[in-house]
């Protein structure tokens, strides 16, 4: 096989997302150091956009473990996850550069639309 092929396929792969958390002595600790908790996103109570679904903040944040979640995506250089299987109706975000905390987020469904009503002739 010709090298130069076999060099462009290596190139090409992506890379996999280094670990969110890692065990340091008895304790889970994140490895990124950027959280949201000083963001105004983050602060506030408002919708949030990822990836063009609007997400709302859903409960308290979460100690997850290192196979809780698996990278998703950044927003405002903060890494935003999803749960192990791929599910993307609640997201995660991470909230704490001292532990593996992550504020969960649910997707806003949108309002249905009315029925429309039938004109009387």
């Amino acid at each position: 096989m010709n090298p130069a092929i076999i060099a462009l396929a290596i190139a090409v792969q992506p890379a996999e997302p280094a670990a969110y958390c890692a065990v340091q002595g008895d304790k889970l600790v994140p490895t990124g150091h950027v959280s949201a908790s000083k963001l105004d996103w983050f602060k506030s109570d408002t919708p949030v956009a990822f990836s063009k679904s609007n997400y709302i903040k859903y409960g308290m944040p979460q100690i997850m473990g290192p196979d809780d979640l698996k990278f998703w995506q950044m927003k405002d250089d903060v890494p935003v996850m999803i749960k192990a299987d791929g599910t993307k109706d609640i997201v995660y975000v991470q909230s704490s550069t001292t532990l593996c905390e992550f504020q969960p987020y649910r997707i806003v469904e949108e309002p249905k639309a009315a029925p429309k009503k039938k004109k009387k002739s």
